[in-house]
């Protein structure tokens, strides 16, 4: 974990996962794409654990697991709802505000906290 030491020497230390609404246990709207759901449910989990881990060791990174929405990609296809490019500007703004230690970690690109 090499990377901590370098994320550690910034102002406002954040590593950011991009996650999805389909890592959600409690509010799964999905019936099918398992292996989908159930790797960004894993990753979340992992930034989860990263961030107690973090908190152990007095650490001022912050972990957030994004969910950025329905973006037009070749993953997301060309009639998902938003620009590439506005989800970009949405998540780094998000990004520099400010972030407890201790609060939420898995949010939409506007910083509304999502379920479990």
């Amino acid at each position: 974990m090499e990377f901590l030491s370098l994320l550690s020497k910034g102002e406002n230390p954040i590593l950011l996962n991009i996650s999805s609404e389909a890592g959600s246990i409690r509010n799964c709207p999905r019936s099918k794409e398992f292996h989908y759901c159930m790797s960004k449910a894993a990753m979340n989990m992992g930034s989860m654990l990263l961030q107690n881990y973090l908190k152990e060791k007095d650490n001022k990174i912050k972990v957030l697991a994004i969910h950025p929405g329905w973006i037009r990609t070749d993953m997301g296809g060309a009639n998902a709802d938003l620009d590439p490019l506005e989800v970009a500007e949405d998540i780094l703004a998000l990004t520099k505000m400010p972030h407890d230690i201790n609060g939420p970690i898995y949010m939409d690109r506007f910083g509304k906290e999502l379920e479990w």
